[in-house]
């Protein structure tokens, strides 16, 4: 990690990356904020807020991937920056419009699509000669560190400045991440090299690419993994704040540290990662941390049981927080292997394509999961529902771990016979 911390140009590209990644994170509280304080129908707005935020990822992802094997990464991300200052910008004239907020929102979320396509299609050009694991668990934690500064800081902000003042930190970061991108010449670089590949019609390159991303085992795989994982995931983010602070009904404080316990907890699962991917195959270590993290989530009934007993005193709070670390570091881990599979085994000319159509993939699992989190929740309790959602994720690990130890012994019998034929 040391290593990639000392390359001038990834030190360029994290810097925009955070610059871009804060922005985001002090805004998300700032307009949640504002749409819960200056709306009629806070809960309403709230929703609509994160969905505008999360929906065009989940419908654009697929249909970016094509632009982003055909044109520079620093083009769109660039481009996306540039429009996110005027978005951001403009949402100061209509703070006041909840309507029109939402748009502006909605349209943000577009741009971001084309943001976060073209940095993870970007990744494999930066890190030459650098490990991919490595480089995927900095950005990763760096993200987590990046959601525990970036609402604390919005909400600095708006407690002692104002909100427009957010609203203009934000769209500064932007054009920092702009100018830093912008500098970078590796970026210029057209991914697709092949020249049938730039002939093909827009259409046509999206259904080659599905069919082609879907043609690579470890990638067939790992889409239909992480169904279950983002489903899982989605209803755990929508009920931990609820389990937090309606169930074992934290105060402020200790929520705070609650959610930055968890926060921790995944920093350390994603900086685990790269040793880990090491030591094990990419396919082993996503099951593994499936597990890890459906464990975690069973855990809840000792912990809830154990918060109950003491009296809800300091022992009880101590085992909440070790179980927001375990929580936080089974969500951090299996992410890192799930990054390196799609970073390492997508073909160059197909690799923006798969990073839109696996993360749109994930992302409208996510968004399924949350609106079957607050259903499930109702019906079943909001513990039950996180507890039972970890026992299903382990049981589908457990099966998935079937077909693995399968697919090995076959992996390791197609390897043998060109072997044994080249003796004869």
């Amino acid at each position: 990690m040391l290593e990639l911390l000392k390359d001038r140009t990834y030190i360029r590209y994290w810097l925009a990356v955070v610059a871009s990644f804060l922005g985001d994170a002090i805004t998300k509280i700032t307009l949640i904020y504002v749409v819960a304080t200056e709306t009629d129908d806070p809960v309403l707005y709230v929703s609509l807020v994160v969905i505008a935020q999360l929906l065009p990822f989940g419908v654009l992802g697929a249909f970016v991937g094509p632009l982003a094997d055909r044109l520079p990464a620093r083009f769109l991300m660039v481009g996306s920056d540039i429009v996110r200052i005027g978005l951001v910008l403009a949402m100061i004239a209509v703070r006041d419009s909840p309507l029109l907020l939402l748009v502006l929102i909605l349209l943000s979320g577009i741009a971001k699509a084309f943001f976060e396509t073209a940095r993870i299609t970007a990744i494999p050009l930066i890190v030459r000669g650098h490990s991919i694991p490595t480089a995927v668990a900095l950005f990763q934690s760096t993200n987590h560190t990046l959601n525990l500064i970036g609402p604390a800081l919005g909400g600095l902000l708006i407690a002692f400045g104002s909100v427009t003042a957010v609203f203009v930190i934000d769209a500064a970061t932007f054009a920092v991440s702009a100018v830093l991108l912008a500098s970078m010449a590796v970026l210029k670089e057209v991914p697709v090299k092949g020249a049938d590949s730039g002939r093909e019609g827009y259409w046509t390159s999206l259904r080659t690419g599905i069919s082609g991303v879907l043609a690579v085992p470890s990638l067939r795989f790992l889409a239909i993994v992480m169904v279950p994982v983002m489903l899982v995931l989605g209803l755990f983010t929508t009920n931990l704040n609820s389990q937090l602070l309606n169930v074992f009904e934290l105060p402020a404080t200790s929520y705070g540290l609650a959610q930055a316990m968890f926060g921790a907890g995944s920093i350390v699962g994603a900086l685990a990662g790269p040793p880990l991917v090491r030591r094990f195959s990419d396919r082993k270590l996503l099951i593994g941390s499936i597990v890890v993290f459906g464990a975690s989530l069973l855990l809840l009934a000792p912990a809830g049981a154990v918060w109950d007993g003491t009296d809800r005193g300091a022992a009880g709070l101590v085992v909440v927080m070790a179980w927001c670390v375990l929580a936080g570091l089974g969500s951090g881990l299996f992410q890192v292997p799930v990054a390196n599979t799609l970073l390492s085994d997508l073909p160059e000319e197909l690799r923006g394509r798969g990073v839109g159509l696996l993360n749109a993939l994930m992302v409208n699992f996510t968004v399924i999961g949350v609106v079957v989190g607050g259903l499930l929740a109702g019906f079943v309790g909001i513990a039950a529902s996180i507890i039972w959602s970890g026992a299903v994720l382990v049981a589908a690990a457990l099966v998935l771990l079937v077909p693995a130890r399968r697919g090995g012994t076959s992996a390791t019998a197609s390897a043998a016979e060109p072997e044994a034929e080249a003796v004869k």
